[in-house]
């Protein structure tokens, strides 16, 4: 199965990353529409998520604190790849998704990955913590870092999306 879906990968063409994090947006709009509403999360939320983490870089990789911008599928690849041998700590693609949850629920690079993949995989994690937390700054906090370890830092992230999310429904009226 996974071999199917990494060859419907290589065969998918690479989305353009020229323009504005809303130009990319625009490229994704259906992957948050479907997420969205399988998760009955707030799009305007998880677009804004999107946005702060990755201004909508579909393989931008964090490893230890420090962004790469790969142009390519392969070339992120092969940096989440590395970061992952050498036991370090990294967040991959438009929603920034911690190598944590692909340990712990065997995702594979290659999937996590894409675009569509990832945006599913990051809804997903937002569901779960507005479900915890109710639609509130602390679920929103907790995307991004658990409060017991970094409250202030949670509550600084919060209040950057929340006014993401103010700005996303302005332009879209």
């Amino acid at each position: 199965m996974i071999r199917c879906l990494l060859l419907v990968l290589l065969l998918v063409p690479a989305p353009v990353l020229s323009g504005t994090a809303r130009d990319r947006e625009a490229l994704f709009e259906a992957y948050f529409d479907e997420s969205c509403a399988l998760y009955q999360v707030p799009k305007y939320l998880a677009l804004a998520i999107a946005r702060q983490e990755s201004g909508m870089h579909p393989w931008i990789i964090n490893v230890s604190g420090k962004d790469v911008r790969p142009e390519t599928w392969s070339d992120a690849l092969r940096v989440a790849s590395a970061a992952l041998r050498a036991g370090r700590s990294f967040d991959v693609g438009i929603m920034q998704i911690n190598v944590y949850w692909l340990k712990k629920y065997d995702i594979p690079l290659q999937l996590a990955l894409n675009p569509r993949i990832n945006i599913q995989i990051g809804v997903w994690i937002l569901a779960n913590e507005l479900r915890r937390h109710g639609n509130n700054w602390k679920a929103i906090a907790y995307y991004h870092t658990p409060l017991h370890k970094n409250p202030e830092r949670g509550r600084a992230y919060a209040a950057s999306v929340v006014n993401l999310m103010k700005r996303i429904m302005e332009e879209r009226g």
